[in-house]
């Protein structure tokens, strides 16, 4: 605690020393010790900070980051695009982990330069028109992100394997499906909000969700693709097993907990429709943005 506090006293030190040798071209004596004895203190005061952040820090790279703001340009612009470049990293930071793949930074600078130098600034139209070409371009990217890739194809040989399996019937969306119990009455529909038990599992047969001890009320219109159209050809009591491909489930966006293009695995028992009177549907298992 002693060494943070003199740390800090020495933070507000340096406010009084700021100028100190501004009428002189060069530094005495007493300058270069002072240097030495700043230096000594913070590198010991700023090594016990990073360490007690992060005890595995890169000292190396932490430095070539102090030196970099340091020893940098202080006016008002270049202050301002340092703040906005931190913006940028964070962006490239969230497309890499969106996309699986990184973002490439060369013509992302370059179109950036010229987006920012350019005479006369882009009208709202443009940008807006510029904006839209975004979505679609995100989800062509993470397409064809590697576990994208690996998770489709996996999905596809899982899927052949089970058309052999006489079990299982497919749909002609491509989810597959095996009853174990038929229940009895009508089929749900989509506007219904169906009361329901099941367990979602990986390829790999780990589990990612389950309903737990009571059934989960869902609205139909606001779940995956596949599990609404596993939900409208069941009736009250019906137990199945269904397949749901990639593109039927969380798509190349994937879910927390759930890859890319990942296909899915879920039992579900259904017990009936919810009464208006009782809590509303759970908000699980949204519909992602399908293309």
């Amino acid at each position: 605690m002693k060494k943070i506090l003199a740390f800090a006293m020495a933070g507000m030190l340096t406010m009084g020393f700021v100028g100190c040798n501004s009428k002189t071209g060069g530094t005495s004596d007493a300058m270069d010790s002072l240097s030495i004895a700043f230096g000594d203190l913070y590198g010991a005061g700023m090594g016990q900070q990073l360490r007690s952040m992060d005890s595995t820090i890169n000292m190396e790279q932490a430095l070539k980051g102090m030196e970099y703001i340091a020893n940098a340009d202080t006016s008002k612009a270049f202050m301002q695009g340092l703040q906005m470049g931190m913006q940028i990293a964070q962006l490239y930071a969230g497309i890499e982990q969106q996309c699986g793949m990184p973002i490439n930074k060369s013509l992302f600078m370059q179109h950036l330069r010229e987006g920012l130098t350019k005479p006369t600034p882009m009208g709202q139209e443009d940008m807006m028109a510029l904006q839209s070409k975004i979505e679609p371009l995100l989800n062509r990217a993470m397409e064809q992100s590697p576990k994208a890739i690996v998770n489709k194809k996996a999905g596809k040989e899982y899927m052949a394997k089970l058309k052999s399996n006489k079990d299982y019937t497919f749909t002609k969306s491509g989810i597959a499906y095996k009853v174990i119990a038929a229940g009895e009455g009508k089929n749900f529909s989509d506007s219904d909000v169906v009361k329901v038990n099941y367990v979602g599992r990986h390829l790999n047969d780990s589990v990612f969700d389950k309903s737990g001890d009571q059934p989960v009320p869902f609205n139909l219109k606001q779940v995956i693709p596949g599990f609404a159209e596993m939900i409208q050809l069941m009736k009250p009591g019906s137990k199945v097993t269904v397949v749901i491909p990639g593109e039927l489930a969380y798509g190349p966006q994937g879910n927390r907990g759930i890859e890319p293009n990942e296909t899915l695995i879920f039992d579900i028992e259904t017990v009936g429709v919810q009464d208006p009177s009782e809590q509303p549907a759970r908000p699980q298992m949204p519909r992602p943005n399908m293309k």
